[in-house]
């Protein structure tokens, strides 16, 4: 009876059943919970299995850490604290809140990171004459270091004090000055200058390799920014003065001009100066008209006593008359030297007011010249003078190590997940039915070295682990099509090497127990099982089909288990495919099933010959094995698309060479761990 139309509409087996069911009705939030418990253990899986060359990678790092930490030459920085205030000498309104006074302090980091600074600090410290300077400043090579501290550590090592300073030998002007720009850069590169948010106090540091010289370096360094604070306040208070004097000199002629221009026209016109001129105009005009008006009363008191002709009041009139000429005479004397005193006013003027500008660039000039004799202020003062520090801040050998170890854990990590990601064989069961959407039917574990029968291991102990994952694909071929199990079963792969022989083997042991099973050996290219089972039958498959010998003369009882028959490949053929192919062969597989409950059929693999696309069309299931770690995804996709083109299914898989414990317990039958649990084997092979 053939089935395979009934397997081919089958819809799945009872566990595929049942587990669709109820995904139906899972909670998301659980489901969420287990792809995200599944995707740490495969990282979790993927550091474990890549762990030697992690932590390989991990000591490489490590090491690779010691030797950057012990070739990194030492760095010290030394530290002055000083308070930088605005000069006394500012305006006496320096208590008024100005919101761009920061823009003073900021001005002060920059001037001393400036390179005037660093070139006085070069200058006053003779540092383009000193010989150890470069070996100052500039770190030795890595060898360097490594001998540095190898000496250190050991004391062997070349003797004498390379550091003692000295003078350089004879240099030219253009050396000289090219050995002062480097080292004023030098200079400038080691400077870091911080300031505090809410004090006037500034923190100075210099780097350098040697920590008496970047103590040396750092109140070199502000002695010089306050020397060159005082320098500028002086050239301020020198070309103020200067400029002073030449202003009041200019001012003093324009005096004496305006002084010499108002005498020239006093003298000229006969004047007195506008002030004395105009107080003698008024008292003679006050006397004219007191004069006239004496004269009026008493012609007025004669007209009174006598009449208008009488001699008296004729010669007060002629006085009247004469007191009013002399007044209008000095009226108009008055009016017509009125443009003389105007011009005479300009002039005195001209004179007050160069005066007055004389006098107060006399006053600034005094002040500035006690200013330039030496009364600046500093703007800034030392609080703390630098001290050789301690020890170094670089490097920090515990970090760098730490670091450099930590890289060689990331870098492992991630080229095992690199090396996971090129890695296209199967790992485990959930892998091999994400690629191939296809059924597991299960997993075969690999078995250890110590194991000589591997091809008979199920009958080393039914209970075992191995023993229960057989029984465990036995019952799933069986379930997947309940009302018409299978019957005749081909068992192949995609390439050679794989474990179907010892799945086909084990599985029919395995099948043996249910009822009479048949194996054959139908690997007519490289048959196995004739080599593993021991028969008494010279004749096999090939001889039966090709009616050389009755079915009698080729199958043979297994010694071990009595259900279970075995018929070898036989002769070697020449022509396998066309041998399977027959119409014969159809006959003796229907005859088959007759005489066996179940019949296992290994068969050659897939991609290298056609035998499993002929064999399937005469079986109820076939089953591709597909081995761990070695075959790859495109292999098994090939196979299966063979197949499927030949109109054969492929009904499940199973993943032999499977590590349990490399792989998820649930996928790979941690299940079968509970077999542990329910089965215990002892050292003697009992049972408990």
């Amino acid at each position: 009876m053939n089935s395979k139309t009934n397997l081919t509409e089958k819809s799945g087996n009872p566990e595929t059943l049942v587990r669709d069911f109820f995904s139906g009705t899972s909670n998301s939030q659980g489901a969420q919970s287990d792809a995200l418990s599944v995707t740490l253990h495969n990282v979790w899986q993927t550091v474990k299995d890549n762990r030697w060359i992690i932590l390989l990678l991990i000591v490489f790092g490590f090491v690779l850490g010691v030797v950057k930490a012990i070739s990194e030459t030492p760095v010290y920085q030394a530290r002055l604290t000083m308070a930088v205030e605005p000069s006394m000498s500012r305006s006496n309104n320096i208590n008024v809140f100005d919101p761009y006074a920061y823009r003073f302090y900021e001005t002060q980091y920059e001037l001393l990171k400036s390179r005037s600074v660093a070139e006085r600090v070069v200058d006053q410290l003779n540092l383009v004459e000193r010989e150890s300077v470069q070996k100052l400043l500039v770190p030795p090579s890595t060898f360097g270091s490594l001998k540095r501290e190898f000496k250190r550590l050991t004391g062997i090592g070349p003797q004498g004090d390379s550091s003692q300073d000295g003078l350089t030998a004879d240099l030219t002007e253009a050396q000289r000055d090219q050995r002062r720009r480097w080292l004023t850069a030098v200079v400038q590169s080691g400077v870091s200058v911080s300031g505090g948010e809410k004090t006037n106090l500034v923190v100075v540091t210099f780097k350098s390799i040697n920590p008496d010289f970047a103590a040396e370096v750092a109140n070199e360094l502000v002695a010089a920014y306050i020397d060159l604070g005082l320098d500028s306040q002086a050239n301020r208070s020198q070309q103020t003065t200067r400029w002073l004097s030449q202003r009041i000199d200019s001012l003093k002629v324009t005096l004496d001009k305006a002084q010499a221009d108002l005498q020239n026209f006093l003298v000229a016109e006969n004047l007195l100066d506008s002030d004395r001129s105009n107080q003698i105009t008024t008292a003679e005009l006050q006397a004219l008209n007191a004069e006239y008006n004496e004269a009026r009363a008493n012609l007025d008191e004669l007209a009174k006593r006598y009449g208008s002709r009488h001699p008296k009041i004729a010669e007060a009139r002629a006085e009247v008359v004469a007191a009013k000429q002399r007044l209008d005479s000095k009226s108009r004397s008055i009016s017509s030297s009125r443009e003389k005193q105007v011009e005479l006013a300009r002039l005195e003027r001209d004179v007050q007011v160069n005066q007055e500008l004389y006098e107060a660039f006399l006053t600034k000039f005094k002040e500035a010249d006690i200013s330039a004799s030496g009364s600046q202020v500093a703007s800034a003062r030392i609080v703390d003078r630098a001290l050789p520090p301690s020890g170094p801040i670089y490097p920090q050998k515990n970090k760098i190590i730490l670091m450099w170890s930590l890289g060689g854990l990331f870098l492992g990590i991630g080229l095992a997940f690199v090396r996971e990601q090129l890695d296209s064989t199967f790992k485990n069961g959930r892998m091999l039915e994400e690629k191939l959407s296809l059924p597991l039917f299960g997993v075969i574990q690999a078995m250890g070295k110590d194991v000589k029968a591997v091809e008979r291991h199920y009958l080393e102990n039914k209970r075992s682990v191995f023993s229960e994952s057989l029984n465990h694909i036995r019952t799933g071929i069986m379930y997947s099509n309940v009302d018409d199990p299978p019957q005749v079963m081909v068992i192949t792969s995609s390439v050679q090497s794989e474990g179907k022989t010892t799945l086909a083997s084990n599985l029919a042991l395995s099948y043996a127990q249910l009822g009479k099973t048949l194996l054959i050996d139908a690997d007519l290219r490289r048959p196995r099982i004739k080599h593993i089972i021991e028969t008494d039958a010279p004749a096999g498959l090939v001889d039966y089909v090709a009616g050389v010998v009755e079915l009698k003369d080729c199958v043979r009882q297994d010694k071990q288990d009595k259900n279970l028959f075995i018929l070898n490949s036989g002769t070697t053929p020449p022509n396998p495919l066309e041998l399977l192919a027959s119409t014969r062969f159809k006959q003796i597989i229907a005859d088959l099933r007759q005489r066996f409950d179940y019949i296992i059929i290994d068969t050659a693999p897939v991609l290298p010959a056609s035998d499993a696309v002929v064999l399937g069309q005469l079986c109820d299931a076939l089953l591709m094995v597909v081995q761990s770690d070695k075959t790859t995804h495109h292999m098994a996709r090939d196979a299966v698309k063979r197949l499927n083109a030949s109109r054969v299914n492929v009904d499940g898989l199973i993943l032999t060479q499977a590590n349990i414990k490399k792989g998820n317990p649930y996928y790979y039958g941690g299940y079968y761990g509970y077999g542990a649990y329910a089965y215990v084997e002892d050292k003697t092979g009992e049972t408990r």
